[in-house]
């Protein structure tokens, strides 16, 4: 004896429900695995615009001069809790493989006062340069629209990897040994 199916799974619109479904799960998987491999592995890489910046030492520091090294650009300001909350992973970072990896770190401080960001590296110890974008052209040339907002430019001066908020100095390092 042959019964016959509930009329619910007879119904067009449940079929087109559970193809919505699939097709929902389908593509977020995708966009899963594509988050989880980052930019490097997604995009070709782009070249980092050069800028010419006063440091908070009143000195000033140009993105081209220092080609040859693995620079890890980090956009912040001193307002910005998750921007104070790396600052020591990236000390840390600084601190033990500036030299051995010709790395280094570069804070970009956007839109404050020297005097500001001079008292932030005091407090903090901050062991890498600071430099003002006073005026927001070089954030706006990097698209940053959060801080923070950092960005892993290889020795050839060409960006491989860009993250916005706060990251453990752990994950930054997986992703630094990627470049080096």
């Amino acid at each position: 004896m042959h019964t016959a199916a509930p009329a619910w799974k007879r119904s067009p619109f449940f079929w087109f429900l559970v193809a919505l479904s699939l097709i929902t799960l389908g593509i977020g998987g995708w966009q899963l695995t594509a988050k989880q491999r980052g930019p490097a592995d997604r995009t070709p890489a782009e070249p980092a615009p050069d800028f010419r910046l006063a440091a908070s030492d009143g000195s000033t520091l140009r993105l081209s001069d220092l080609r040859g090294h693995v620079v890890l650009l980090n956009f912040w300001a001193t307002w910005c809790p998750p921007c104070k909350a790396e600052m020591p992973d990236l000390n840390a970072l600084q601190r033990e493989h500036g030299a051995a990896r010709k790395f280094i770190v570069v804070g970009v401080d956007v839109q404050e006062r020297q005097a500001e960001v001079q008292a932030f590296a005091r407090q903090y110890g901050i062991g890498f340069p600071l430099v003002l974008d006073s005026d927001g052209q070089v954030s706006g040339a990097y698209r940053v629209r959060t801080l923070p907002t950092s960005l892993i430019v290889d020795r050839q001066g060409l960006i491989r990897d860009r993250w916005t908020g706060q990251l453990a100095k752990a994950a930054m390092l997986r992703k630094l040994e990627r470049v080096w």
